[in-house]
């Protein structure tokens, strides 16, 4: 029992240290502690790859004032945290995140555990129709950028259709621009009402 409670600890002590190594050649020390952190400003930081995280942040306790020590204490343990949960970062837009959240909710899951959420769109067992359709009316936080590479990513056009898709979109701009030059008014209620007379055009 004590050999084994031994060799968990030694495991436990050498992933912290690899961790404390990663965590200090990150440079995210360096960014945390500005010159005015420091209790004594003419003092010099040590060496971090030389110490422990416990012997480092011992030291950096009596180094630096108290606000920046409890900042860099709380960045440390998030970071030790995130790796040793084999955790990471994801970011998107607050809209995403809504359809989302209201798409859980739809399929019965839980609307925060993510990897949950996304594990049942990329592996479903149905037809997601219906449960898509509760996210169909929310806005998309996509701008047109992303939007349009979404639109070719849905489409899978033939290269022949592409082409003529494109080629909608390069007369749709040859005639917004012959309109805007002679247009006499150019206000937004103006604009709006070119565009629904284009469109009705466009479609009909």
């Amino acid at each position: 029992m004590n050999l084994k409670q031994n060799t968990s600890t030694s495991s436990t002590t050498d992933t912290n240290q690899a961790l404390w190594q990663q965590f200090v050649q990150s440079g995210l020390i360096e960014k945390a502690i500005k010159p005015v952190d420091m209790i004594k400003p003419d003092s010099v930081l040590p060496d971090f790859t030389q110490l422990s995280a416990s012997e480092a942040m011992q030291l950096l306790k009596y180094s630096i004032v108290a606000d920046c020590y409890k900042r860099l204490n709380a960045k440390w343990r998030k970071y030790k945290q995130r790796h040793l949960s084999n955790l990471t970062s994801l970011t998107i837009k607050a809209e995403t995140l809504d359809r989302l959240r209201a798409l859980a909710a739809k399929a019965g899951l839980d609307g925060d555990n993510y990897d949950l959420v996304l594990e049942y769109l990329l592996d479903p067992e149905e037809d997601l129709d219906s449960v898509k359709q509760a996210v169909a009316e929310l806005p998309s936080g996509l701008n047109t950028q992303d939007q349009g590479q979404l639109l070719q990513a849905k489409l899978k056009l033939r290269p022949s259709s592409q082409r003529y898709f494109y080629s909608q979109l390069e007369h749709a701009f040859g005639r917004g621009w012959l309109a805007c030059k002679a247009a006499k008014q150019r206000t937004d209620k103006h604009r709006d009402q070119a565009c629904e007379d284009f469109m009705r055009e466009l479609k009909s």
